[in-house]
């Protein structure tokens, strides 16, 4: 009886001997070892990624800034990372049956007293910006700002003086000239080609000189100007003989 269960028993510990060693070769050929020699396989090590969302990080939140077609588009209840002195902020545009706000979402436990007054002054002037993108309202930028604020606001936003910019694709065009003056760039441009200069002093002896081109007053006393002129404010000279 003890003879049988001792053989049993060896069998039991050969088996077990044999598993241990087949699993340390298979350790050893699968990792890389400390004293610097390297196995012939590859070891592939998997590193979890974390999806934590970091506010500031331009990747969360696309960018408020004009499309190719220097279209600005600012949608309702959604965050936008805007181009600031302390790199890009994200602000919430938000909208509800009461009132339109931007909400500035940064979170500086350390955060300066020059940092705040910055934050908060451009939160004010994305407020208005929404503002001015749904009522059209021109005048709402020049709320506790200077014309050169209102230009350095919009540059952020990559709008410059030369281009036409267009909001939430409406139809109608502004332009912001050198000084920080937004302009209704098709009433004007219009103006322009149809006014009556007769009616203003003007003769056929006054020369326009206008974005560098020299026109004269027709018969009508209107300029010969192309379609597609935009008006410039800034580029327009005019010369009475």
């Amino acid at each position: 009886m003890v003879s049988s269960i001792q053989r049993l028993l060896n069998n039991y510990f050969d088996k077990s001997n044999v598993q241990q060693q087949n699993f340390r070769n298979t350790v050893s050929q699968s990792v890389e070892r400390t004293d610097g020699v390297h196995s012939n396989k590859n070891v592939e090590i998997y590193n979890p990624k974390t999806n934590k969302v970091k506010y500031n990080d331009k990747s969360i939140s696309p960018r408020l800034q004009v499309d190719r077609n220097y279209n600005l588009t600012i949608e309702e209840n959604k965050v936008y990372s805007v181009d600031t002195d302390y790199g890009l902020i994200n602000y919430q545009f938000n909208n509800d049956s009461n009132s339109s706000y931007v909400q500035t979402l940064h979170y500086d436990n350390q955060i300066s007293d020059e940092k705040r007054v910055h934050l908060e002054k451009n939160r004010q002037f994305l407020t208005h910006l929404q503002t001015f993108a749904e009522t059209g309202r021109i005048n709402i930028m020049y709320t506790a700002r200077e014309a050169s604020e209102v230009l350095e606001g919009f540059n952020r936003l990559g709008i410059n003086t030369e281009e036409p910019f267009t909001i939430n694709n409406k139809p109608t065009r502004y332009r912001i000239d050198p000084s920080g003056v937004i302009h209704e760039v098709d009433l004007e441009s219009r103006g322009m080609k149809e006014k009556d200069w007769r009616k203003f002093g003007h003769d056929e002896n006054t020369i326009f000189i206008i974005q560098g081109k020299e026109y004269k007053m027709d018969e009508n006393g209107q300029l010969p100007l192309p379609k597609d002129y935009v008006h410039k404010h800034e580029q327009v000279q005019i010369i009475n003989k």
